[in-house]
């Protein structure tokens, strides 16, 4: 059995499902990708058993099929190829002494791999779209690496709190003491669903191009036409996320988010560790205590705060990251324990902080 493609195609197309693979300890075939030729087209499959990458390339010649062995070295062979690259698989023995053996040819330079049985791969879902919408995939994935950090890491028990929600124009996650979002009028989901955020970084094997999302009962499959992410569905009804945003806010303060950043780093400098990253803020003060020892700073801010609230350090810091570069930022408060709000002029996205209760919070001054 033998197939052509274009070396250069062939070693993209592979690169692109090989970054879904990671290692397992009791299903070793989940190390590898799987390739198939028909009517005209090599397809490249890679999945984790979630998380499914499919690209589709031209080919000519026979069709067949098998799965890679070791694929991480194949991919550094194709890297070298470069015109024709031609495939020839050849079977030998019979029964459990079966064996495939593939040899791969470009130019001058070849190379012989085992390979295995296709049969063994598991099976992609099938996923009886009912739903769809177009979205360009850059632009999200831009907006998703925005938002993030608040969803909660190597969280597999609770798999709500590490998903990225989608609902209208909105994507947003949260996880029980933070909440980050970005609304784009150019997109409109036509149903509310959960993806988990780790997956979406995929999305960067599309470039710059528009993609469809279509959705069905357990799966959702973003393509360009010629490219596939299949990613599973996160169960889970999504967080109804305007009833956490308070509808009246009773002071409004802006603040420099990068010298906010400045004065915050100092802070956790000089905390130990072991104490927990809590400090108070009021009228631009920041103040907090360790080992007895009292340490206090100063932000300068436009408006008047009389308002004392406690912050968590890292809580605080990875929402105005989020506005790192902006001039301003403008928060909105409305009690002590009361999410806070941060926005900035011209910008679609927002951060919610949930403050710390101040009898937590050591008294500094």
């Amino acid at each position: 059995m033998r197939a052509v493609v274009d070396a250069k195609e062939f070693s993209q197309a592979l690169d692109k499902v090989s970054r879904v693979l990671r290692k397992w300890k009791f299903d070793h075939i989940l190390e590898e990708a799987t390739l198939c030729f028909s009517d005209g087209r090599c397809t490249l499959t890679g999945t984790d058993f979630e998380t499914w990458l499919i690209t589709e390339i031209p080919a000519r010649g026979d069709d067949f099929s098998f799965v890679f062995h070791r694929t991480a070295n194949v991919v550094k062979a194709c890297r070298h190829f470069d015109g024709e690259l031609v495939l020839e698989l050849t079977k030998t023995g019979t029964g459990r002494d079966r064996r495939l053996n593939l040899c791969m040819t470009c130019g001058d330079r070849a190379g012989e791999f085992r390979a295995l049985f296709p049969e063994d791969y598991p099976e992609m879902p099938k996923l009886e779209p009912e739903y769809s919408f177009s979205v360009n995939a850059s632009s999200l994935l831009e907006r998703i690496e925005r938002i993030k950090y608040a969803t909660r890491k190597n969280s597999d028990t609770d798999m709500y709190r590490a998903s990225i929600q989608f609902s209208g124009s909105r994507i947003y996650c949260l996880d029980g003491r933070r909440a980050a979002w970005s609304e784009d009028g150019t997109m409109s989901v036509p149903r509310p669903f959960l993806l988990l955020a780790a997956p979406l970084e995929h999305l960067k094997i599309f470039g710059k191009q528009d993609v469809s999302v279509r959705l069905g009962k357990r799966y959702a499959d973003i393509s360009d036409g010629t490219a596939h992410l299949i990613l599973r569905l996160v169960e889970a009804v999504p967080f109804d996320l305007d009833s956490a945003i308070p509808r009246q806010f009773h002071e409004e303060i802006y603040v420099s988010p990068n010298e906010f950043l400045a004065k915050l780093a100092y802070l956790k400098e000089l905390l130990p560790n072991r104490e927990k990253p809590y400090v108070r803020f009021c009228g631009g003060r920041l103040l907090t205590q360790a080992d007895g020892r009292r340490y206090q700073t100063r932000i300068q801010m436009d408006g008047r705060s009389e308002m004392e609230i406690g912050l968590n350090l890292h809580h605080m810091t990875d929402a105005l990251r989020q506005f790192k570069g902006e001039s301003q930022v403008r928060m909105k408060l409305t009690t002590s324990i009361s999410p806070i709000l941060l926005e900035a002029e011209g910008r679609n996205d927002y951060a919610l902080v949930l403050p710390v209760q101040l009898k937590h919070v050591p008294a500094a001054a």
